[in-house]
């Protein structure tokens, strides 16, 4: 796996395993979920014991006796077809077609299969884990790895979160560990009935103030999860990782008892809420469990924000990475934020303080490398391009000066030198760069579609289909003979040079920075 990629680059040996499902990334790898339940991954799953080295593609093995992954097993085995699998900072979690539930610490030896001494655990024949079965207790639902535990939905019981496992120096040969100690979150075992089943009044009560789970996610100290009613609940981790109680994060209600999503990894979330996506940190969480008995509404506790690309915008996902993170839109685009340290360009927009990345709205630290995103690409996004002749584009126009170097050094130096300067340039870019999206194939999709994107540590992934004669074909904007841009500033400045100014295409948009950074 190249480590050095500071803009997409395609990852080596994928296409031989067939269709992809899924992929993830973790602290210092990259995790591909295929169509046949087969996990491989790149890197190395725990960089603090092993450095992340250059590896390749390799597959995910089951113990002794299974086969060693479902692609090359002869028969139906549901035991080991991953369904559904989580990557976390160290660790991989993958629940099988039956309900099983694996757990992997080191790609270089098989999975353990995760028993517990105090949850019952019932699996299937197949993969009919669906709330159309007569019951569903004792089923697992979902498995999420995170920075430091694992946690999984159980039918009947809830949130289950436990550290993460790994063989000891005298049980080298075992294939399965069995989890004596486990948390289970607070108030996270409802279900809504299925028939003509009765509630106990303890069970209406739940389901009236809390509901049952939708979605949860695992943080440094928190977890967080949805409920089906429209609300939002965290609990904070004390001694050994216990729940002892969990408080509603009020302000994050959904409108009308809507159901909302909550997404996010390390020290960021995103909540999904009528259209609405709102970010925020465990610094709110923190703020607001401190206050819950002070100030149980959180009446005026700051931490929120509402980052005006993504408002609206059809957000379908947002993964986070520790300091970077990248939104994934319904038009297959997406869009990237935050900071990346050391140049390592997780943004995706051009890194190690080069100049695409200077023209994409990223400003770097000489000193220590660090690149933030200006705070004019939170108004519209900054793409993240995956086709080679944008790239062509801004290195004739931005680095060589465009057609006339010379008539453009005065430019050229006011963009390097005032980052408010490089913030309007990179919006004229990106507004510019969209002609190249407009030319699309028979099913209406242009020649990348990103299906899912994923971040972890300071890198990111996606998943993308390729329409390989529209990403060959010249679209016929033609670059040659453009100029680096000159432009009337939003402060009444003009850009010096003897060219015409360039007009917007979009117009120039009124830039909301205010608190949204």
């Amino acid at each position: 796996m190249n480590r050095d990629c500071s803009t997409p680059t395609e990852m080596e040996n994928t296409r031989e395993l067939g269709v992809i499902a899924d992929m993830q990334c973790g602290g210092w790898s990259t995790t591909l979920l295929t169509s046949k339940g087969s996990l491989y991954t790149a890197g190395v799953l725990n960089g603090m014991q092993v450095f992340a080295s250059g590896d390749r593609l390799k597959p995910l093995r089951f113990p002794a006796g299974y086969p060693t992954n479902s692609n090359e097993s002869q028969y139906e085995e549901p035991s080991i077809a991953i369904r559904q699998f989580s990557a976390g900072r160290t660790h991989i979690l993958g629940l099988s077609d039956s309900g099983r539930i694996w757990s992997w610490y080191d790609d270089k030896k098989p999975a353990l299969h995760v028993k517990f001494a105090n949850v019952d655990i019932r699996e299937t024949n197949s993969g009919t884990t669906t709330a159309t079965t007569v019951s569903t207790y004792g089923q697992v639902r979902q498995v999420v790895a995170g920075w430091s535990r694992s946690l999984a939905y159980v039918h009947g019981t809830g949130i289950v979160v436990w550290k993460t496992v790994e063989r000891g120096s005298d049980d080298a040969d075992t294939d399965t560990m069995l989890v004596l100690e486990n948390v289970e979150v607070p108030k996270t075992g409802y279900q809504r009935l299925q028939r003509n089943e009765r509630e106990s009044d303890d069970e209406k009560e739940l389901g009236k103030d809390v509901g049952a789970v939708l979605s949860f996610i695992d943080l440094e100290s928190f977890v967080v999860f949805t409920t089906d009613i429209g609300k939002v609940f965290c609990g904070r981790y004390g001694d050994e990782d216990a729940v002892q109680d969990v408080v509603e994060l009020c302000a994050l209600r959904g409108g009308k008892g809507a159901p909302v999503d909550v997404q996010g990894s390390f020290r960021q979330f995103a909540i999904f809420r009528d259209g609405e996506v709102i970010t925020t940190d465990q610094d709110y969480l923190q703020a607001c469990w401190d206050a819950r008995r002070t100030n149980p509404e959180q009446t005026d506790i700051p931490g929120l924000k509402k980052i005006p690309a993504l408002q609206h915008n059809d957000v379908i996902s947002i993964a986070f990475g520790d300091y970077h993170y990248m939104a994934l839109h319904s038009n297959g685009k997406i869009t990237s934020y935050g900071t990346e340290l050391q140049g390592c360009g997780a943004l995706g927009l051009g890194g190690d303080a080069g100049s695409l990345a200077n023209a994409r709205g990223v400003a770097y630290d000489r000193f220590s490398g660090q690149g933030r995103l200006l705070p004019h690409a939170y108004t519209h996004g900054r793409q993240v391009w995956f086709d080679t002749k944008r790239r062509a584009w801004i290195e004739h126009v931005i680095n060589q000066g465009g057609s006339n170097p010379d008539e453009a050094n005065g430019r050229k130096e006011l963009f390097l030198a005032n980052s408010n300067v490089q913030g309007e340039v990179s919006e004229w870019i990106e507004q510019e760069s969209k002609e190249w999206d407009k030319d699309t194939g028979d099913d209406g999709l242009g020649a990348y579609f990103a299906l899912r994107v994923s971040a972890a540590g300071w890198h990111s992934g996606a998943l993308v289909l390729v329409n390989k004669d529209l990403a060959s074909k010249d679209q016929g904007y033609s670059f040659e003979n453009k100029s680096f841009p000159r432009l009337k500033l939003s402060d009444g400045t003009e850009m010096p040079g003897e060219v015409d100014f360039d007009e917007w295409r979009e117009g120039r948009p009124e830039w909301q920075t205010d608190g949204q950074v």
